[in-house]
């Protein structure tokens, strides 16, 4: 079941959402573009599990939800064929901007240089939003249709 949350870090009222699963909770915050786990509780070991493999720019910019006890960092999206949205760092700015990469068809004549795969993540050409522009990223990769 999903449902409308005020977000803890933009405090947003009406793009914000918890999908309440059977044993756990996810959220996503579509005007900050925050997410988090109800299994992310302070200290907890898939908290602690999860951040060894965190780039250190979501770690960076982690938050704790109060009101839950729960951390959220910036999301990253990955919708297979679709491509992906994640954060970049501003150098020298302590910031970042979300990227929405698309998957490219890669040549035949170039595959033996991507280990003979015939798609990609097109990570060089990606699509820059600013950081309040999570929303927009989520529109032109196609996911989202009814949020204002």
């Amino acid at each position: 079941m999903e449902k409308v949350i005020d977000c803890p870090q933009c405090f947003d009222t009406d793009k914000c959402f918890e999908d309440v699963q059977e044993e756990f909770s996810s959220y996503l915050c579509f005007n900050c573009g925050f997410m988090s786990d109800s299994r992310y509780e302070v200290g907890s070991l898939k908290l602690i599990d999860s951040l060894k493999t965190t780039p250190q720019l979501v770690q960076d910019k982690r938050f704790v939800d109060s009101k839950r006890r729960i951390v959220w960092f910036p999301a990253v999206i990955n919708m297979g064929e679709l491509g992906m949205i994640f954060p970049e760092g501003v150098k020298d700015k302590g910031d970042y901007v979300w990227k929405y990469a698309k998957v490219v068809e890669i040549p035949e004549d170039l595959r033996k240089q991507y280990d003979n795969y015939d798609k990609r993540l097109d990570i060089e050409n990606a699509k820059t939003f600013k950081s309040n522009e999570f929303l927009q990223a989520c529109q032109e990769m196609g996911i989202t249709k009814d949020i204002k």
